[in-house]
Formats: C-alpha cells, sequence, structure tokens
C-alpha cells in the first residue's frame, strides 16, 4: 500500500474542505459574527492538516485500486469529521449527533436528528444545505476521477461510460476532452443548474436564503430543509412543477448531459438507460395519479398529476422531499411509491441505491433467458445505450442486489434489537440510510427518524449511510485481509 501517494492526495480534500468553509463563514459575519469561530476553528485544522501532509509526505508512486480506495474512504471520514465541527458547536447537541447530520448530508441521505429546523440560525441552515450540494457534487467527480473503482460495485457499464467520455483524445463536437476538462464542463453545469433553480424559485415566491438551500437539496438529490414541514410547508403549484423538472434532471447522467452539450440529438435513441428512466418515471406517476383521481372522485386531475409526479419522481430519484403526507393517500398510491423505491435513477447521478441501468441489465438477461428456452440455439446479445453487455455484468448485478438486500435485512434486525421499533420500520429506516433515500414509510416517513432513537441505534445508521454511499462491494474490498497483502 503506497501511504505517501494517499496521505499527499488527501492534503488536496483538506484544502479544499477549508475553501469551502469560508461561505458559511462570511454568512455567519453578517448574521451572527460570535458563530464565526465555529467555522473558522475546522478551517484552520484543515489548513495546518493540508500543510503537514504536504511537508511529509510526496506524491511519487501509482495510484492503484487499493489505493483509490483507501483514498476515497479517508476522503468521506475526513471531509465528514470536519462538516460537523461547526454543527456541534453551534446547535449545541454532541458531537455524534453532529457526526450524523454531517454524514446524511455529505452522503445525501437526507435524514436528520433536528425535529425542529425552523429554530436553527440561518447560517448553519445554510451549511446544512450546502454540505449535502457537496456531498452530490463529490460522489460524481469521484465517478469520474476514480472510474475503475466505481465500477467494481456492478457499474461497469458506467465505468465504459466515463472512460468513453474522459479517454485522452476524446471527441466531442469535433473538440479534443480530457479529464480536467470534463470536470470543468461539470463544474460549470453544476453551478448553472443551481442558479436556474434558484432563480425559479425566487420567482416562486421564496426567498433567496431558502431558494438557495432547497436547489442545493435538490441537485444533490437530498432531502434537507429549512422547514420543518418540508415542501409542504409552500403549497405553491409553481414551484413543485419546476421542483418535478429539476428532479427528474438531477436524476440523469451527468455524463449524458455533458456529452449532449452543443451537440444535436440525432443520436439520443441510443441513450436507452435515459430513456428507460423517463418511460418508468412517466408511468408510475401517471398509475399514480390515476390512483389518486380514482379516490378523490374524479375532482382534480390536474392536482392529482402533480402530486402523483412530485412525490413519485422523489422516490425514483431518493430526493426524498414530501409535498404533503403520502400515508394519507390510498392504499394503492403508496403501493406505487414503494415500488418507486427500488427503481432508481440514472448512473452517474448523485442519486443512490439501485440505477436504471443496472435494472434493465437484470431485465433484458431474463428476458434472453427465456428466448433461449424457445430457441436454444440463438444468440441474443444484451445491449444498454447501443453497447454489449456480458453475463459477468449481469452476475455482478445480481450479486450486488442480493448483498444490498440481505445487509438491511440485517441492519433491520439489529436497530429492532437496539431501538425496540416494529420489525418493518426498523428494515425501512435501515433501507432509507442504506440507499440515502431520505423518507420511506412507517417511522421513516419523517426526515427526522433519528431524533428519538437510542445513540447506539444513531451509530449504526451513520455506518449504514457510509456503506451505502460508498458502495457494498467496496467496503467488502476493504475487509479482505487479501487487499492489505502487497
Amino acid at each position: 500500500m503506497n501511504w505517501h501517494i494517499i496521505f499527499y492526495r488527501l492534503q488536496w480534500i483538506s484544502i479544499g474542505i477549508s475553501i469551502l468553509l469560508l461561505f458559511p463563514t462570511i454568512y455567519s459575519l453578517f448574521e451572527d459574527a460570535e458563530s464565526t469561530p465555529a467555522y473558522l476553528f475546522p478551517s484552520a485544522i484543515c489548513i495546518i492538516s493540508g500543510i503537514i501532509l504536504k511537508r511529509f509526505y510526496q506524491g511519487s508512486g501509482n495510484f492503484r485500486l487499493r489505493e483509490g480506495i483507501v483514498f476515497l474512504i479517508l476522503s468521506y471520514l475526513l471531509t465528514i469529521f470536519i462538516c460537523a465541527i461547526p454543527i456541534w458547536l453551534i446547535a449545541d447537541i454532541s458531537f455524534y449527533e453532529a457526526f450524523f447530520e454531517s454524514t446524511s448530508g455529505l452522503t445525501t441521505s437526507g435524514a436528520t436528528i433536528f425535529q425542529d429546523v425552523e429554530s436553527l440560525a440561518a447560517h448553519l441552515q445554510f451549511w446544512r444545505a450546502f454540505i449535502q450540494s457537496i456531498g452530490g457534487l463529490a460522489i460524481i467527480l469521484l465517478f469520474i476521477y476514480v472510474p475503475p473503482i466505481m465500477g467494481v460495485a456492478g457499474l461497469q457499464l458506467s465505468r465504459q461510460e466515463s472512460l468513453r467520455i474522459q479517454s485522452p483524445g476524446t471527441h466531442v463536437n469535433k473538440k479534443t476532452w480530457g479529464v480536467p476538462q470534463i470536470i470543468l464542463k461539470i463544474l460549470f453545469l453544476y453551478i448553472a443548474l443551481h442558479v436556474l433553480s434558484s432563480t425559479w424559485m425566487v420567482l416562486g415566491g421564496l426567498g433567496l436564503h431558502d431558494a438557495i438551500c432547497h436547489s442545493f437539496g435538490i441537485w444533490a438529490t437530498a432531502g434537507f430543509s429549512n422547514y420543518n414541514d418540508g415542501w409542504a410547508a409552500f403549497g405553491t403549484p409553481f414551484l413543485e412543477w419546476g421542483a418535478i423538472f429539476f428532479m427528474i434532471t438531477a436524476g440523469t447522467n451527468i455524463l449524458f448531459l455533458v456529452r449532449i452539450h452543443g451537440q444535436n440529438w440525432q443520436n439520443i435513441h441510443n441513450e436507452s438507460e435515459w430513456l428507460s428512466y423517463l418511460v418508468v418515471v412517466f408511468l408510475l406517476s401517471v398509475s399514480c395519479a390515476m390512483c389518486l383521481n380514482y379516490f378523490e372522485n374524479f375532482l382534480d386531475f390536474k392536482k392529482s398529476l402533480r402530486d402523483g409526479l412530485f412525490q413519485t419522481i422523489s422516490m425514483i430519484t431518493n430526493t426524498g422531499i414530501q409535498s404533503q403526507s403520502y400515508l394519507d393517500w390510498p392504499v394503492g398510491a403508496q403501493a406505487i411509491l414503494f415500488l418507486a423505491l427500488f427503481v432508481g435513477a440514472c448512473t452517474g447521478s448523485s442519486s443512490s441505491g439501485m440505477r436504471m441501468q443496472q435494472l434493465m441489465v437484470m431485465w433484458k438477461y431474463l428476458y434472453s433467458l427465456s428466448r433461449r428456452v424457445l430457441q436454444p440455439m440463438e444468440i441474443i446479445p444484451i445491449r444498454i445505450n447501443d453497447k454489449t453487455v456480458g453475463e459477468d455484468v449481469f452476475q455482478a448485478i445480481l450479486g450486488l442486489f442480493g448483498l444490498h438486500l440481505l445487509v438491511s435485512l440485517l441492519g433491520g434486525f439489529l436497530l429492532t434489537i437496539f431501538s425496540e421499533l416494529d420489525v418493518f420500520s426498523a428494515w425501512q429506516m435501515v433501507l432509507v440510510c442504506l440507499w440515502n433515500l431520505g423518507t420511506g414509510f412507517g417511522s421513516s416517513h419523517n426526515s427526522a427518524l433519528a431524533a428519538n432513537l437510542p445513540d447506539l441505534a444513531k451509530v449504526l445508521l451513520i455506518f449504514f449511510m457510509l456503506i451505502g454511499r460508498l458502495e457494498l462491494f467496496i467496503v467488502l474490498l476493504f475487509c479482505m485481509p487479501s487487499f492489505w497483502k502487497n
């Protein structure tokens, strides 16, 4: 293990966090100067750590798969620890509760320990929202920067997509793009989308502070809000229609958005994952809307359609925001929303859990098996985004799904013991954290799901949020003894 190159690269993570801490520091200076040291202190820690790492470690040697995995895990742990310090100092809570809040933000889970977020200082509300935006962008950039890592967990298709667009000499619209150009394109696109959605929300009647904070949440597909009732506090069709469009876009592969920038749409029919994503979103949303409209005696289909679209897309993209309490909806509509939890958005977005591309591979492989029963000699290739996929990809995805199911069931069993919740609520709570959903059913319907849990249960949920964001296969590799052998 080349620890020198790992710690050498960690200095840039440390320096980067110190720069990001400038934003809430400046905000607090104008609102509450007494809270400013709470942001300056962790920023100073990051700068000193970066200087020490640069002084004692050199970036020589190969940055291989093992080093990449260790670097990824240490980067997340370091960032979560530093981001938790301002929450701990300002909100007057225990450090492990602040660590839970920081973990939830950076993993884009959306779960919180605050039952009254409206009582928090505005600069702390901004910091909570900002760290989830950092987490959403981080998982996308790591997907570009360390493609072999993200290809371990059954995501070889994503790896191919990443390599295709970032390979040296890649031609896009008669231009040659490398990794730095792609990262700059993503940063520009990410910021532009934030500005667009914030402007839309301001036009819809929100203040600038609320508009910026909720834009952070949407593009990170996370669920933090400045209001105890979340999006239900607004109840404005203009805002909800905008959120529907933004959530659909946030669930799209960021590499796909970059690649079509400045190009024509002639080859859009080859993007099978994105088209399948739109079709599934449409079918589930309309089904939910029809169910709502039927039980409301066909009074207002437009409102039913808006409610169905909003909540279904929120579930599919793992955003986890709510325009109203869907537990009061008919059982049929709730069943559709429960199904949406297992669908997932596009690979290459900040969404977690199962991805649309993985589900497509599973479906096409099962379809090819049924065809082989009728025509044993026929060769039926599995194609995704106009590329052939081998059986090893299907096996990896099937193993990943089984592993997720096994870990969630085991976690639900442990959480039932630690918290005395009923089995279904405990399993749902673990699934919400493991897949970074933000909301679920039963006791996990409330985003402040961890507020009243025992300390040991909170620590358990922190663990599941981390392994869910880092991918279970990566964590398994990290825990294997052979991983640490030369």
